[in-house]
């Protein structure tokens, strides 16, 4: 009838998106991979997160000259150290499960089938959708139950493990108050570059890692094709949906468990769904 009819042109993107070739993964289903150099992390790091939003080393009304000698003279040893003394006590422990999984879209949802029977639908997300703009949705991005074609979803977590965990405790039950600043600090953005790394690991097993910049600073700023959303942010703020993705990932098997507010514990993990249409982006809705 005409309401529905008023309504589907309000829900519909403003601009329609072109539609991306569906790349083939190497594989269905999921893969824990446990075997890291810290040297092949650590490159991925954002010390700009870490520095100013993790260990709070900030400019203040100083000139950009006296912070930069601020942050070689205090920040960057302590840094170097850190990376030295956590890789020889073998405090960050790294792992990763992650996979692929064929998916479609069907209006604001998101379907994942069975990797085995491609058929055989095994979890479903909705995603918000932007009331202005571009109208976007998470689901625009995958190929629709109308096109016939399935699409691809990859699915992460990882962890820097538990004994990071430990020791920022213990150094805060002891009054070490800057020191536990510090580790803790480098254990939530060590998960977040090896979050980093793993999604050029994917982008790479996907056969589009051609579109990612050279320089691994701009990647932090998605200067690569597709985007890696993580639950809690605007285009998917279910939190919910973590179990959605555990049941999927089971990241049990890397010593990941969900609290009851379905963040992750250990705390210095984090989780993704990776997109690889060119038009996605971070949004707010």
């Amino acid at each position: 009838d005409a309401s529905s009819g008023a309504t589907a042109t309000e829900t519909r993107p403003i601009t329609p998106l072109e539609t991306a070739s569906v790349p083939a993964p190497p594989f269905w289903g999921t893969k824990v991979v446990d075997a890291f150099d810290l040297d092949e992390i650590y490159p991925y790091l954002n010390t700009t997160a870490l520095f100013r939003g993790q260990w709070q080393f900030k400019r203040g009304s100083r000139s950009t000259e006296e912070y930069e000698q601020d942050i070689k003279a205090t920040a960057e040893p302590i840094f170097a150290r850190l990376k030295e003394s956590l890789k020889s006590d073998n405090t960050l422990r790294p792992a990763v499960v992650y996979g692929w999984f064929p998916a479609q879209s069907d209006g604001d949802d998101l379907i994942v089938f069975d990797p085995e029977n491609h058929e055989q639908e095994i979890e479903r997300f909705t995603f918000p959708r932007q009331s202005k703009s571009k109208r976007r949705c998470i689901s625009d991005f995958f190929r629709s139950t109308e096109s016939g074609v399935k699409d691809v979803i990859g699915l992460s977590c990882v962890t820097m493990g538990n004994e990071v965990s430990r020791l920022a405790q213990s150094l805060f039950a002891d009054d070490e108050y800057a020191e536990y600043l510090y580790t803790h600090g480098m254990g939530v953005e060590c998960a977040e570059a090896l979050a980093e790394l793993w999604h050029k690991k994917m982008r790479t097993e996907l056969g589009i890692d051609n579109e990612d910049d050279g320089e691994i600073k701009r990647l932090f700023t998605q200067h690569y094709r597709g985007s890696r959303y993580s639950f809690g942010y605007p285009a998917c703020p279910e939190m919910s949906d973590q179990e959605k993705l555990f049941r999927l990932l089971k990241p049990e098997r890397i010593g990941c468990e969900l609290t009851e507010n379905w963040q992750i514990d250990p705390e210095q993990s984090t989780s993704a769904i990776i997109v690889h249409h060119p038009a996605a982006k971070y949004f707010n809705v």
